[in-house]
């Protein structure tokens, strides 16, 4: 995972969530992994595959102290839209079936203060699916 091209890292956390899925550790060293390069990478690419990374790993989870780390990316809005939809996206795939309140309040308040130019943007469909797979089943 040192490479110098972020997609074969950013694919690298998303292959480290995906061979983990399932695998219970109590030192959970995938989470570790993930969530610290998810704070401390700065290219958007790399936090992206950290986060479907977590998705894959703790799909069904619902982990509250994965929504400690992720509800803020959600609600950030220096962040761009591809990254806040994408979080989403996480955060419903982890949360799946639970009807969570305070995941489809971070998802609705974030879109509500969107300008309606960035509202048409494609990746603004993942914030439908993660609210969706709130309410799935």
């Amino acid at each position: 995972m040192d490479r110098r091209e972020n997609t074969i890292v950013a694919g690298a956390f998303m292959a480290l969530g995906l061979t983990n899925s399932g695998i219970t550790n109590e030192n959970d060293p995938v989470q570790a992994i993930l969530i610290d390069k998810l704070e401390n990478c700065r290219e958007e690419s790399l936090k992206i595959g950290a986060l479907m990374g977590l998705s894959f790993t703790y799909a069904g989870s619902a982990r509250a102290d994965l929504l400690d780390v992720i509800t803020p990316i959600i609600l950030d809005s220096s962040n761009s839209t591809r990254l806040q939809a994408v979080a989403a996206l996480t955060i419903g795939m982890i949360f799946v079936g639970t009807c969570d309140s305070d995941v489809s309040t971070s998802i609705l308040q974030t879109l509500m203060d969107k300008e309606e130019d960035q509202l048409n943007d494609p990746f603004t469909r993942m914030f439908a699916l993660g609210l969706g797979l709130l309410f799935l089943g």
